[in-house]
């Protein structure tokens, strides 16, 4: 599950994901990224990633195209590609 809050003032839209940045949240942030594009000319455009849990390939490759566009990416460490691959690593070895 990915949580999505946008918090606005006059100079800037901050955007708040906590969760998993993955299919199909991650059309459901472009669904919301484009509908917000009007408020968010003029403004400087925030998208805080600390809470994110996980990101998968497709999480980011939308963090790149809204990079892209102009908004400024908050992270920690802990998105670290070394942190998806432990990832894998830990679901696969459940599997077993």
């Amino acid at each position: 599950m990915l949580r999505i809050t946008i918090t606005e003032t006059l100079s800037e839209q901050k955007w708040t994901l906590e969760g998993r940045l993955v299919q199909p949240w991650v059309s459901e942030l472009k669904s919301c990224w484009t509908k917000t594009e009007t408020a968010r000319q003029e403004r400087k455009c925030v998208v805080d990633l600390t809470a994110v849990t996980f990101i998968d390939k497709s999480g980011e490759k939308v963090l790149t195209e809204l990079s892209k566009q102009g908004a400024d990416l908050i992270a920690t460490r802990r998105l670290h590609p070394a942190c998806r691959a432990q990832h894998r690593e830990e679901k696969s070895n459940r599997q077993l």
